[in-house]
């Protein structure tokens, strides 16, 4: 049985099982050739490594990996701060209706190399609905922009 989707009800545990379209990984994949996925379960991972308990993992065994991560809803701070602290490269993807929130303001603007914004609506896969109501972002760390993309990138530069 496949569980309810996009409700409006927020960030919330029922809505943490929404997956990144094959398609988009792909792309992505090409570019980056990520081996960690950071927050998936052995359902749902879209690299040969990837982790149900990203918490627990230190800089020291994430430094020679390219990561990806699309956070669980429920758990997205936590998930964004671990991101930053222990990854040295990678890219993530996060909705990008709220961006006055804590998640944005106070960890992924503060660290985040840029933020590309897609022309076009991701479509998440994995849950009934109709998909996504809200925009996305993919968030980079010491890597490069998507190239086959289309949309704009927003580079962030820390405030000296």
């Amino acid at each position: 049985m496949r569980k309810q989707g996009n409700d409006g009800k927020g960030n919330i545990p029922e809505r943490d099982e929404w997956e990144t379209p094959q398609w988009l990984f792909d792309i992505l994949h090409k570019q980056y050739n990520f081996n960690f996925d950071c927050c998936a379960s052995g359902k749902n991972k879209k690299t040969f490594i990837g982790s149900l308990n990203f918490e627990s993992f230190n800089s020291q065994q994430l430094k020679s990996n390219i990561c990806w991560m699309n956070p669980p809803f429920s758990k997205a701070q936590e998930m964004f701060e671990q991101f930053f602290k222990v990854v040295s490269k990678g890219v993530a993807i996060y909705r990008c209706d709220n961006m006055e929130t804590k998640v944005w303001q106070e960890v992924i603007l503060k660290n985040a190399g840029w933020i590309f914004i897609p022309n076009t609506r991701i479509r998440y896969t994995g849950m009934e609905g109709n998909g996504s109501r809200f925009p996305s972002a993919l968030i980079g760390l010491n890597v490069e922009p998507p190239k086959d993309i289309e949309g704009t990138t927003l580079y962030i530069s820390p405030v000296v």
